[in-house]
């Protein structure tokens, strides 16, 4: 019985050796194998390729893209340029405008990027006074914003009768920040086929703030007010004294020809 005994006491040991042996074994296994999977699998956070870089940088841009066609879409049931826009709608516009800047490309236009401003723009919505929102009188004509970079100086031409008759504002700028122009207005007049007439010339210290919110290959958005500027139509009475004092108060949202 003893050595009976003796003999199953060591059988047991000799078990418990080789199933520590191979506990050890496996584990060491284990760690061997977990250290030649790559850095990521162990954390399961993969690292991002430039292709999915690319992807997303395209995704933004499509929705630019969306967005300005939204844009344009709840403008266009009021014509083009949109003139008497509802003020739900304007409040939609403003707040697809919104999305739109949050997106802005070239946030320093005004300054290191002006030339992306250079050219023709048409305005297709503003909540401005006339004439700035295409309006003059009675009338509504083709607005368009022409920038000259390399000379300083822009021009608002207001177009009739497919510009036999163009009202011309002329101004200039200087740059405040990297996304703000002051702009000083010069004068005014009236070009009747092809030919100009006497200008007239504004009162000093006729200006407004440019803040370019958005710009990119081929849309331009823009918020001005007089912010401390004088405004000759304002003394005149011709629209309300309280409006457009604030630098962003007026929208414009614009396309390049």
């Amino acid at each position: 019985l003893n050595m009976w005994l003796s003999c199953r006491r060591n059988v047991v040991r000799w078990v418990l050796c080789l199933a520590s042996t191979a506990s050890v074994s496996a584990f060491s296994s284990l760690l061997i194998s977990s250290s030649q999977l790559p850095l990521w699998s162990r954390h399961q956070r993969p690292p991002v390729s430039k292709s999915t870089v690319c992807q997303l940088r395209a995704q933004s841009a499509v929705d630019s893209s969306v967005l300005k066609q939204q844009i344009l879409a709840a403008a266009a049931p009021f014509g083009d340029p949109a003139i008497g826009v509802s003020d739900t709608a304007q409040d939609d516009i403003d707040g697809l405008v919104r999305q739109l800047e949050a997106q802005n490309p070239y946030p320093d236009a005004a300054s290191t990027n002006s030339e992306k401003l250079g050219g023709t723009w048409r305005v297709r919505y503003s909540n401005a006074v006339p004439p700035s929102n295409g309006q003059f009188g009675p009338f509504v004509g083709e607005p368009f914003q022409v920038v000259d970079i390399c000379a300083g100086t822009y021009q608002n031409r207001l177009r009739f009768l497919g510009g036999l008759i163009q009202v011309v504002l002329s101004a200039d700028w200087a740059v405040r920040d990297e996304s703000t122009w002051r702009v000083t207005f010069r004068n005014i007049g009236l070009n009747v086929s092809d030919k100009e007439l006497p200008r007239i010339s504004f009162p000093a210290g006729t200006s407004k703030t440019w803040c370019m919110t958005y710009t990119d290959e081929d849309t331009r958005v823009v918020r001005a007010g007089q912010d401390g500027g004088y405004s000759p139509s304002r003394e005149m009475g011709l629209y309300d004294k309280e409006s457009g004092l604030e630098k962003d108060a007026f929208l414009f949202f614009m396309t390049r020809e």
